[in-house]
């Protein structure tokens, strides 16, 4: 495993994958509700368009798409080889990415996406302590790490054993 480059690939695609979430929400950030805590998504409901839900879908989808591929692509021109390595090289890109979620989307963002998600600004769930415990918490201690890194891993692991 090439953890230098491990470790770079992982940061340039946390940054992309904030900064492409962070537009998103700047532009259907009624969509985002939908993936917020329960109390969030059920005061903003009314307001959400499935269209736009739609659209941030779009938007979502292929990122990740993306971030599978260049992963793959770059291990594979890093000298990675064998599919242990390129699991092993997905999964912790995949954790970079959820650490980086977790510290900017989950812990640095909900006070200032407040305003921004009508019928919902007065929820007991944007405090920051009910954030992290009914969702970020969870989502990022058991989900990511059990779930979607390994996921992650297959993924990169798969293509990349395809592309040698």
């Amino acid at each position: 495993m090439n953890w230098p480059r491990t470790i770079l690939d992982g940061a340039v695609m946390a940054l992309l994958f904030n900064a492409v979430v962070g537009l998103g929400f700047l532009l259907y950030p009624q969509a985002y509700s939908t993936m917020f805590p329960k109390e969030i998504r059920e005061a903003a409901a009314p307001f959400v368009d499935s269209k736009e839900v739609q659209k941030m879908k779009r938007i979502l989808y292929p990122l990740y798409l993306l971030l599978f591929v260049y992963w793959a692509i770059s291990a594979v021109f890093a000298g990675v080889f064998g599919f242990s390595h390129f699991f092993w090289t997905g999964y912790l890109e995949m954790t970079i990415v959820s650490v980086s979620d977790f510290l900017i989307l989950d812990c640095w963002l909900p006070p200032k996406a407040r305003p921004y998600i009508k019928g919902a600004e007065n929820c007991k769930a944007w405090e920051r302590k009910e954030w992290l415990w009914k969702l970020a918490i969870p989502e990022h201690a058991l989900g990511w790490t059990f779930l979607v890194c390994p996921v992650a891993g297959l993924i990169v692991a798969g293509i990349a054993i395809l592309l040698t």
